[in-house]
């Protein structure tokens, strides 16, 4: 990982990462070090372009430096005030007369990516009176330290998205069943359902969202054992479902969504606003393989913006509410680049080994779908997983969905 970092910053023009923290106040700092926790003093780690790292600790606190990842191992220089830091850390970075370095900590111009907004203004001011020095943002060599999944890693998400596309087949079908049957049936038997294949999966039995209609029409929409709704003929309904295996807590999640119509033939409202979602879906992914194959960059807010561009000029864009895609890896949303140019502006790039989410959505929740009469409301969401690679794309949830299935045809 250090010849990873060294190189971002040789690459870049950076002299160093300075990574500081004060108690919890930083978790990048926290992580990268490899730290149970962050300690009650301030202490910075100097990871230069050339040359090993380098410690500046407060002298009561040495005990917690003791057990350092190997390639964190480097000289301990302890201070005792306020005074000694403004003394050290100058010479800590080597910092030469008269020289203007450039530094990488976890600064976001504007707050563009609250992720990485760790430097609080003051300690910013401070540092730069202190060393001379410019500091630019650290987003990207966070990601690079956090958020690059290990092959073992994708191995499991791998496992992953196959048992959660069967388990959405599943839970499809016992919901056809029970409607046929004329049985009752409700978004929370389904999520039941869900939740008992994935136990059966030895998978975490997360509880998944199922949405009939206009509750779909609310992204984070759950029914509960205390709020749920029927599922009839003639709904639609919205399956998100999540998980990983059991026990294995460096595991990767999957993460997908269907849509899927409770009646004989889909009707042309429906069919229309998921062409529209699913045509988002397939230009993100495509502009992303467009830069790859140009040999460029390609960053989060980009892909945000093509994905929002299609759902706009179809008519939809004040109904897509939530950015299209977000990071994934060990936990549901991850530590990597969003595709963000809505909530917030994720200028960080899509580096190899990162994983993430593509789901644009279109929600109306007045919307008459059926021709009925009455406003059933409607949400529509496809999520597809995808892995960066150095040259490709790879979307790990396949096949993609094509068409909302009229599941009693």
């Amino acid at each position: 990982m250090l010849d990873a970092i060294q190189s971002y910053l040789r690459e870049h023009d950076l002299d160093g990462w300075l990574l500081y923290n004060f108690r919890e106040l930083n978790p990048i700092a926290i992580a990268v070090a490899g730290l149970p926790h962050g300690g009650s003093r301030r202490w910075f780690l100097w990871i230069p372009a050339h040359g090993e790292p380098h410690w500046l600790i407060q002298a009561i606190e040495g005990a917690m430096f003791q057990d350092l990842p190997a390639h964190l191992q480097g000289p301990q220089t302890r201070y005792v005030s306020w005074r000694d830091v403004e003394e050290m850390l100058p010479a800590l970075l080597g910092k030469s007369q008269g020289a203007r370095l450039r530094i990488a900590m976890e600064y976001s111009p504007q707050n563009a990516v609250p992720f990485v907004s760790r430097l609080d203004a003051g300690a910013k001011e401070w540092i730069e009176r202190i060393t001379g020095a410019e500091i630019v943002t650290s987003a990207d060599l966070a990601q690079l330290a956090l958020a690059v999944l290990t092959p073992d890693q994708l191995a499991s998400h791998r496992r992953a998205a196959a048992v959660v596309l069967e388990i959405m087949d599943a839970a499809f079908g016992y919901l056809a069943t029970e409607l046929r049957a004329q049985r009752v049936i409700t978004e929370r038997q389904v999520q039941e359902f869900i939740s008992g294949r994935l136990a059966q999966a030895n998978m975490e039995p997360m509880e998944a969202i199922v949405a009939v209609n206009a509750n779909a029409a609310d992204p984070h929409y759950h029914p509960t054992a205390q709020r749920f709704a029927p599922i009839r003929r003639g709904d639609v309904v919205l399956i998100d479902l999540w998980s990983r295996e059991q026990n294995r807590p460096d595991d990767c999640f999957a993460d997908i969504t269907w849509t899927a119509y409770c009646g004989t033939e889909t009707p042309p409202a429906v069919r229309q606003v998921f062409d529209v979602v699913a045509g988002a879906r397939d230009a993100a992914v495509a502009f992303i393989q467009s830069r790859l194959d140009a040999g460029a960059g390609v960053y989060g807010y980009e892909v945000d913006d093509v994905s929002r561009d299609v759902i706009t000029r179809a008519g939809y864009g004040p109904q897509f509410i939530h950015r299209t895609g977000h990071s994934l890896g060990p936990t549901g949303h991850y530590l990597g680049v969003n595709l963000d140019n809505l909530e917030t502006q994720d200028r960080r790039a899509l580096l190899p080994g990162l994983m993430f989410t593509v789901e644009p959505g279109i929600y109306l929740p007045e919307l008459d779908f059926d021709g009925s009469g009455t406003a059933k409301g409607l949400g529509i969401r496809s999520e597809v997983n995808c892995v960066m690679h150095a040259d490709r794309v790879e979307v790990t949830t396949l096949p993609y969905q094509r068409e909302v299935r009229a599941l009693l045809a």
